[in-house]
């Protein structure tokens, strides 16, 4: 391993954004009932149907902060709620005794706000929740307000379509941007709104790229420049240039979108692929090929010998300069690189297929919030949604423990007690929300994708091996996730 003079990294108040919420300690938090752990983007029409010209990365005007005693709030909250009159709503979730504590403090603070509405709290483990929800759908019991992840399209025959209380500013959505509503936004319907998103992006070594002489690299940087970036590192350090790219989302899920705003690799629907020509793949991998054979990129049995965990990538360990990640592994994997000496870690952009091209990806939610659509009180729940995601009291309590907070307004205000590296993660979350392309991204995972992927990869290891061209292993692809969806 290459050891270099650790730089002092503020890790001091790690917040758990790093994430239970989102695969730090729990993993199962973050994968749905069946599995998939990320979400289904609006469709094309999304953007027209959203506000439009609202930049994810910039609020509206505060407006004077209209919580009652707080002078905090950007949001202004309703006098009462349900007229007055008593009611009662049921609200569940998952998650670690960190989130219930909090989760339970905040459900408090909304009922001394509005004390003629008692929530019944319903905390849970991952595994109970999921096994109890069908029972409840099968009773027709569902909770009014609860919490998924990004399996609500399972479960949308007993959610509510959030956007007529959108639309009439029951929920405000002033300070989301349209790409993160998009991230909930599913089969014509606002499933939910989130509670916290993270994102792909490329985790560098900063004192390994001074080394080499390269500057930071650009938000629109392209493979062609990682693949470079890549051979010099190898060439000045020792050390791979990349690690791990996520090959299957490198030329697929990723990769598609990057040809062309709107085209994605699988359908909306999950009912089969969008694409029809399956040299949209080849690039990549011809690329990964490359950098394999000059040792720029591990080869599959390196790979398998580094483990899954963010400290155990070989950036953390300093056996490598890039890698590809998600924006929640980056607290862990910083900190493990500072532990072991190798240097300063920060976040880059993924790389385009073209310098001004679609960026290909988007955000992604850890979970949300829905509504029950046989719920008594349906105001009341958006209400309570509302005050959940918009209050920065209440957001001073939830300390984006689900992932970084969806609402500006709610960021803006947790940033002073961040550190340097977190608040490079939520300027990063707020950049990627707000690419108008963004909103056109798919990155759902139908069931079949996990056969997908691991075809994927065994396609890749004989193009490395020598035995067939990246042609074929496209075909070759195209063709096993053709008949995946006809079995």
């Amino acid at each position: 391993m290459r050891l270099k003079k650790a730089t002092a990294l503020a890790m001091a108040s790690v917040m758990a954004l790093s994430l239970t919420a989102c695969g730090g300690g729990e993993k199962a938090e973050t994968t749905a009932a069946g599995g998939t752990e990320t979400t289904k983007a609006a469709e094309e029409t999304k953007a027209e149907e959203k506000k439009e010209g609202t930049d994810a990365a910039e609020a509206p005007e505060d407006n004077g902060g209209a919580a009652e005693g707080s002078g905090t709030e950007a949001v202004e909250f309703p006098a009462e709620l349900n007229g007055g009159e008593p009611c009662t709503i049921r609200f569940a979730w998952w998650g670690g005794q960190t989130r219930h504590e909090r989760t339970e403090a905040v459900v408090k603070m909304f009922m001394e706000k509005y004390p003629n509405v008692t929530i019944e709290m319903e905390p849970s483990d991952f595994d109970g929740y999921f096994q109890k929800l069908p029972t409840l759908i099968g009773a027709q019991d569902v909770w009014d307000v609860f919490q998924l992840g990004n399996n609500w399209a399972e479960f949308n025959a007993v959610i509510t379509d959030l956007t007529p209380y959108i639309e009439d500013k029951t929920i405000n959505t002033d300070y989301i941007s349209d790409g993160f509503l998009a991230t909930t936004y599913d089969l014509d319907m606002q499933m939910e709104i989130s509670l916290g998103t993270n994102a792909h992006c490329i985790i560098y070594n900063a004192d390994l790229f001074e080394e080499a002489g390269l500057d930071a690299p650009a938000e629109n940087w392209t493979w062609a420049d990682y693949e470079e970036y890549s051979e010099k590192l190898k060439e000045v350090t020792g050390e791979y240039g990349s690690s791990s790219l996520e090959e299957f989302y490198g030329a697929c899920t990723v990769g598609v979108p990057q040809y062309e705003d709107g085209l994605n690799f699988f359908k909306a629907d999950n009912s089969g692929l969008m694409i029809e020509d399956p040299s949209y793949m080849v690039p990549f991998i011809e690329m990964i090929q490359r950098m394999t054979e000059s040792g720029a990129y591990p080869d599959r049995g390196a790979l398998n010998e580094m483990g899954t965990a963010p400290e155990q990538n070989f950036v953390a360990t300093g056996d490598a300069a890039m890698t590809w990640a998600l924006s929640n592994q980056v607290l862990a994997m910083a900190k493990a690189a500072e532990e072991n000496g190798v240097g300063t870690l920060k976040i880059a952009t993924l790389p385009r297929m073209t310098a001004d091209g679609p960026s290909g990806y988007a955000v992604k939610s850890s979970q949300g919030l829905a509504i029950y659509n046989k719920t008594e009180y349906p105001e009341v729940c958006a209400a309570f949604i509302n005050f959940f995601i918009n209050s920065v009291e209440a957001n001073k309590i939830l300390l984006g423990e689900r992932g970084v907070p969806v609402t500006s307004a709610v960021r803006d205000a947790l940033s002073p007690s961040l550190t340097e590296l977190e608040k490079d993660i939520y300027n990063y979350i707020g950049m990627v929300g707000g690419w108008e392309d963004s909103k056109n991204v798919f990155i759902n995972e139908p069931s079949q994708q996990a056969a997908i992927k691991d075809e994927f990869k065994s396609q890749l290891d004989k193009v490395n091996a020598g035995e067939i061209t990246a042609q074929q292993a496209a075909q070759n692809v195209f063709d096993f996730a053709t008949s995946a969806f006809s079995r």
